[in-house]
Formats: structure tokens, C-alpha cells, sequence
């Protein structure tokens, strides 16, 4: 399903204006539907943005409700995403292991990354 991200949030990037072109962002955010993660890291390269300004643009997506932050597991070893996904850092447990290389992730909780999920 098609979720429009970016008409959600036009309206808030008023107060933190982008240092993008509008359109670029409108384009990125189409790449996107409901259930699909967006990863403010590709964001960053995509767009050439700050990372600070990234996750402002990102929580304003909160803010509108198109999107909901969660909290993904990076690996140390293999330096990719886990592929487990937690709601909130309670919900990390101590000790993961990595889908991709196996390894066990100590202190899983020290090694999760904010990503948005779209609703």
C-alpha cells in the first residue's frame, strides 16, 4: 500500500526547513510504503543531509504520524543490520545473534540503531 510520507510532512519542514531541494526529498520518500523501513543512513547519502538533520525530518514523520521509530541490531562483526527489530530498548535482550554472520551480539542494547518504520 502507498503511504504519502512526504505530503505528511511538508507541512511541519515549515520550522526546520531541508537542506535539500523539496523535490529530491518528495522523490526519496516515494520509494517508501507502509511497512517498509527507511534507514536514516540512506537518507543521508541519498540526500547529502546532515545526519542530525535527517532524524529532525525523520521525527516530524513521527510527529505526523506517517512514521514510527524503532530500534534495529548492528551488527559489530559483519557490520550489517541484524534483522531484529524492537519497539523499545526494554525489549532488547542482553545477548542476540547476527541472521547474517552468526556471531553472537554482546550487549545488544549498546548496538541499536533508530529507524523509521512506515505506517
Amino acid at each position: 500500500m502507498q503511504s504519502n510520507i512526504y505530503a505528511k510532512v511538508a507541512p511541519l519542514l515549515k520550522e526546520i526547513p531541508p537542506n535539500c531541494e523539496l523535490k529530491r526529498l518528495e522523490i526519496f520518500f516515494s520509494l517508501y510504503h507502509s511497512g517498509n523501513i527507511i534507514y536514516p543512513g540512506a537518507m543521508h547519502r541519498e540526500l547529502g543531509l546532515h545526519i542530525k538533520e535527517v532524524y529532525q525530518i525523520l521525527e516530524a514523520g513521527v510527529v505526523a504520524g506517517a512514521l514510527k521509530p524503532i530500534l534495529e541490531i548492528y551488527c559489530p562483526k559483519c557490520q550489517r543490520f541484524s534483522g531484529l527489530r524492537y519497539e523499545r530498548v526494554f525489549d532488547i535482550p542482553d545477548e542476540v545473534n547476527c541472521i547474517h554472520c552468526d556471531e553472537k551480539i554482546e550487549r545488544a542494547s549498546e548496538h541499536a540503531i533508530v529507524v523509521y518504520k512506515v505506517l
